[in-house]
């Protein structure tokens, strides 16, 4: 009798950890299980930012997907989905060089999600996006890039172009990002830049755009302010209930209700305002393409309580490609553990669960010694949360390699300058 095959797409959160608690069944020999991801490594998206400020290495947040699974008999396959056939059960893999077509008998889809430009005209262009290892070498790159041109600008126009950086977006990962963000150009003026006369603190212009009326708004509102007045403290020039309407190489144009329309000059935009779940060509079971039923109106894949794309039942989808629940990581690792189980009990024409979730609290790191949190209903904030955030992220990773190598990175910045060593 043939071993059930179970495909999973995408090795994010979702994805990894579902294929983990997967594994035991297929050491047992009870089922088969490949996973297709356009990556051969798993990636840490929490620390991205860390990484785009010189914090972190880009090697720290990234584990090989084949490490991670060693030893588990799990398949693994680099390449990217090209189209789902539901009817016929199979998926269609562009991989290095090569087209595969992988059969399955119960499928998970956890491709993740994309940045989101909302469409605004050359956002897409002229933007940095903050999503993958290559976006945050890139911001990293940008900025060195924009300090080191500076040094021989002798137009002062110019050169506040060129020190001017934006930060688009007022949710975790924009906050995150412009405070590290501070922290890396603080520092590296102090080190590198100051000895040769040509800039200092006030020549830099740092500015966080958000849409909404406050930062981190699913925040408690005491928290809220704790972390707008710290932000400030750190020189950042914050622009509330700001829409962005258009962005040039050169500028950034804004919109707030009840002023002129303004514009920022700048040479680096960072994008921070959102994400949207990545879309995927399908096949129905009728033949038809692209099969709108499953899909909602943002974009992400309909499923019911268990976990499974309405109208399949050997589909399950999570994490950030399906569902309402919020995009977040401990979404998509609570859902891996029931759509795991879920798909053994389909196997074994058993009862199946139902999902549900509840928040065990959130920390957001405000740069060095600073970060709030709501953990079981209790608004914290101080370097204790700062410490907690870090220890939480730390254990999350799969090898005590990765924490052992994150753990001396973060040493040695609270010591040295962050590294400005171009990667690209």
């Amino acid at each position: 009798m043939l071993k059930p095959h179970i495909v999973i797409l995408g090795a994010g959160f979702g994805g990894t950890y579902t294929a983990k608690s997967l594994a035991r069944y297929v050491k047992k020999g009870l089922i088969d299980v490949t996973i297709v991801n356009k990556t051969n490594y798993f990636l840490f998206t929490p620390l991205l930012h860390e990484v785009a400020t010189g914090s972190l290495s880009p090697t720290s947040v990234a584990e090989p997907l084949r490490e991670v699974f060693a030893g588990t008999g799990i398949t693994l396959c680099q390449g990217i989905v090209k189209s789902v056939d539901l009817g016929e059960r199979k998926v269609r893999i562009s991989s290095i060089g090569s087209q595969h077509t992988l059969p399955y008998d119960y499928l998970v889809i956890a491709t993740g999600a994309e940045t989101n430009f909302y469409g605004i005209p050359g956002a897409d262009k002229y933007c940095l996006p903050l999503k993958s290892l290559s976006d945050a070498v890139n911001i990293r790159t940008r900025i060195i890039d924009c300090f080191e041109e500076a040094v021989m600008c002798d137009d002062p126009i110019e050169r506040a172009r060129l020190l001017s950086f934006v930060v688009v977006g007022g949710g975790p990962t924009g906050v995150e990002t412009v405070a590290e963000l501070t922290e890396f150009v603080s520092g590296i003026i102090d080190r590198y830049y100051k000895d040769n006369n040509f800039c200092d603190q006030k020549e830099v212009k740092i500015t966080l755009i958000h849409a909404g009326a406050e930062l981190l708004q699913q925040f408690h509102p005491s928290l809220r302010k704790s972390v707008l007045d710290h932000i400030k403290t750190k020189g950042v020039d914050i622009r509330l209930s700001a829409k962005v309407t258009g962005i040039t190489s050169h500028t950034l144009s804004l919109s707030v209700e009840g002023e002129v329309p303004s514009s920022i000059p700048t040479s680096t935009i960072i994008w921070a305002a959102g994400v949207r779940s990545i879309p995927l060509d399908f096949m129905g079971k009728d033949g038809s393409t692209n099969v709108i039923t499953s899909i909602s109106t943002n974009g992400r894949l309909n499923t019911d309580g268990f976990g499974r794309v309405s109208g399949d039942e050997r589909a399950f989808a999570l994490g950030d490609t399906a569902g309402t629940l919020p995009m977040l990581a401990q979404v998509a690792v609570r859902q891996a553990g029931i759509v795991a189980a879920n798909i053994m009990a389909s196997i074994k024409q058993k009862q199946l669960s139902k999902f549900s979730y509840k928040s065990s609290g959130s920390l957001v790191s405000i740069g060095k010694w600073f970060a709030v949190g709501e953990v079981f209903s209790r608004n914290i904030k101080g370097r204790f949360v700062w410490w907690m955030w870090r220890t939480v992220y730390l254990f999350k990773f799969a090898s005590p390699k990765k924490r052992i190598r994150i753990v001396f990175e973060w040493t040695l910045q609270l010591f040295f300058p962050r590294d400005i060593t171009k990667l690209t």
